[in-house]
């Protein structure tokens, strides 16, 4: 059903209760909740660790910024009414009893039957406070930058912690960029300010929209983007890579003046925890630029 046990499943699933229930098992090993959703949004079944998360008394459901949720905006519904999967959200479960809110990476996915009318959603909370200190209870969890529509700095740091938590215990690989526009100055210094943050926004999306679905992408500082590659190794994750670089140069080399091209590092997880990985990055993607840009560099050192 699923090609790795380390990955969440894939988008547009057919399968049967018996292999949902091995699912629900193995998300157990993994120490992922699972809620299992009917279309009309009731539950329809849910794992151990879901019943652990949750518990026996009524639970609150926060968005981001710390506020209920109301019914047809918790993750089930939006997949049930788009018919797509959401991906790596933060969501708080506030304990009514406590008022102690835990922060979970949420993911959910549709279920379709075999004559594509959607049977059941997927709903998978893995939580963020043992692993990160960035996840502190009783906050406010802001995913999103509200300039570029990425995730911001800080979530997707926390994304980087998770997948970094997730290779050292299981041994799954992933490739990590970091990218800037070169000539962004340059361009900003003609064009002005606001051009400079309309190009920013544009890269943002554009980098969003062409890597993988389950890939993570996130503004980094002011004008770098950080991208999490799960499941891959440097060699394979290069091809998406330079695929997107080409897109940025067939989009801003020509008819923006000055041209706009792109520039990264890329690295690959090996027993590194993620800040040393970003420390890997940073002359990676210096060299890059100082070869003349529009350029990847890959980090000598895995080889």
């Amino acid at each position: 059903m699923f090609s790795s046990p380390h990955l969440l499943p894939p988008f547009d699933l057919r399968a049967d209760d018996v292999e949902i229930g091995n699912y629900a098992i193995l998300l157990d090993s993994l120490d992922i909740a699972l809620l299992i959703f009917s279309p009309d949004g009731s539950l329809h079944l849910h794992n151990t660790q879901a019943a652990t998360l949750l518990g026996d008394t009524p639970v609150v459901w926060e968005d981001e910024n710390g506020q209920p949720l109301a019914n047809d905006h918790r993750l089930e519904m939006q997949v049930a009414q788009t018919r797509q999967a959401v991906l790596h959200r933060a969501i708080g479960i506030r304990k009514a009893a406590s008022g102690a809110t835990t922060w979970c990476k949420a993911s959910a996915f549709p279920v379709f039957a075999d004559d594509g009318s959607l049977r059941l959603v997927l709903l998978a909370l893995a939580k963020l406070t043992p692993y990160s200190h960035l996840a502190i209870e009783n906050r406010p969890m802001p995913t999103h930058d509200p300039l570029t529509g990425i995730f911001n700095q800080r979530y997707i740091r926390l994304l980087l912690d998770d997948e970094d938590r997730r290779a050292r215990r299981y041994g799954t690989p992933f490739a990590l960029a970091l990218m800037s526009i070169d000539n962004l100055t340059d361009f900003c210094a003609a064009n002005g300010r606001k051009a400079g943050e309309r190009i920013l926004a544009e890269v943002g999306s554009l980098l969003a929209r062409s890597l993988r679905g389950f890939d993570m992408v996130g503004r980094f500082g002011s004008d770098q983007f950080l991208l999490i590659l799960p499941n891959v190794c440097i060699h394979d994750a290069m091809i998406g890579l330079e695929r997107v670089r080409e897109e940025v140069m067939a989009t801003y080399s020509r008819d923006v003046k000055p041209p706009l091209t792109i520039s990264g590092g890329v690295t690959e997880y090996s027993g590194e925890d993620s800040a040393a990985l970003i420390e890997h990055l940073r002359p990676l993607l210096s060299a890059a630029q100082e070869a003349g840009g529009n350029r990847l560099c890959m980090d000598p050192e895995i080889f």
